[in-house]
């Protein structure tokens, strides 16, 4: 059974869901923007052994808003005090996208208060995002995000708006229509138009502006890794179809992480998979990962 609970860190609502405890706990961090429910998929799997708790990030799903306070730092920060609240044990994180750089932040910061990191195809390579962040295709699409973002319109007709939107791909020429890019289906779009509906649009204000330096600021990877002592796994979707994490940037990472190692999920794109519950190539990399810490 999964409960969805909020407790108040720091003056910040956090919203997150729970199961019941059948081990060792796994904390779930979405990407930006996104909520908890982004992992439905392999919840029900993980919770079989695991004690899961899955985080709405500050600005997103139920958690409190902080206005002008959305910068990368703020949300290792609130994980972190999150932890430091709520469990004595150290936890495993599990980072989807900007939520796994969240998690390699937390680990850095805390290395005693995290057993493992897993990190889902986030784009770990800071040049070629800062590149990607600052360019005409992101800003446009992002500016359009922001503006249905938290929008009372009836969620058919935003799922429509959505759909229209035109993105670029990264490593590809020209726009489509953000519906028809590959693997996306009327369920994801919809879920994914929910999400917008319970997003503060100035969660979006750094990507939708270009403020990629500002926004990325103090976070350096290449301090950061090579202090991270816990194991860590680097799960890679296809760069051909909208994967972030790229063969150079997982081998430059793996050369300075003291102990990793990564894999790619066949046939995946960003989401691994798991928007279209297609996850077991996924939950075979989390659980074989996760066995051999035990």
């Amino acid at each position: 059974m999964i409960v969805e609970k909020s407790v108040v860190i720091n003056d910040l609502i956090c919203n997150y869901a729970e199961t019941p405890s059948y081990g060792p706990t796994l904390i779930l961090l979405h990407g930006i923007p996104g909520r908890w429910q982004e992992f439905l998929s392999i919840m029900p799997d993980l919770a079989s052994k695991y004690h899961l708790i899955a985080l709405d990030l500050r600005g997103q799903g139920k958690s409190g808003r902080t206005p002008d306070e959305y910068h990368s730092s703020f949300y290792g920060k609130d994980v972190l005090s999150f932890l430091t609240h709520e469990f004595e044990e150290p936890v495993v994180l599990f980072g989807m996208s900007a939520g796994g750089l969240v998690a390699l932040d937390v680990a850095a910061q805390a290395p005693g208060r995290v057993t493992a990191v897993l990190v889902g195809d986030s784009p770990i390579d800071f040049v070629l995002l800062k590149t990607w962040m600052k360019s005409e295709g992101f800003m446009d699409l992002f500016s359009a995000l922001r503006e249905l973002a938290g929008s009372d319109t009836p969620l058919a007709q935003l799922t429509n708006e959505l759909a229209e939107i035109q993105v670029n791909i990264p490593g590809k020429q020209g726009f489509i229509r953000y519906a028809d890019q590959p693997g996306m289906d009327a369920l994801e779009l919809r879920q994914f138009a929910k999400t917008l509906c319970m997003l503060d649009p100035g969660v979006l204000d750094y990507h939708a502006e270009g403020r990629a330096d500002e926004y990325l600021s103090g976070f350096d990877l290449e301090i950061m890794l090579p202090s991270i002592a816990c194991p860590v796994l680097l799960i890679q979707g296809n760069p051909s179809l909208g994967a972030m994490m790229t063969d150079e940037s997982v081998a430059s990472s793996l050369a300075v992480l003291p102990d990793a190692i990564s894999v790619q999920i066949e046939g995946s794109g960003h989401d691994l998979l798991m928007n279209n519950w297609k996850e077991r190539s996924l939950l075979r990399a989390i659980f074989t990962f996760l066995d051999t810490l035990e």
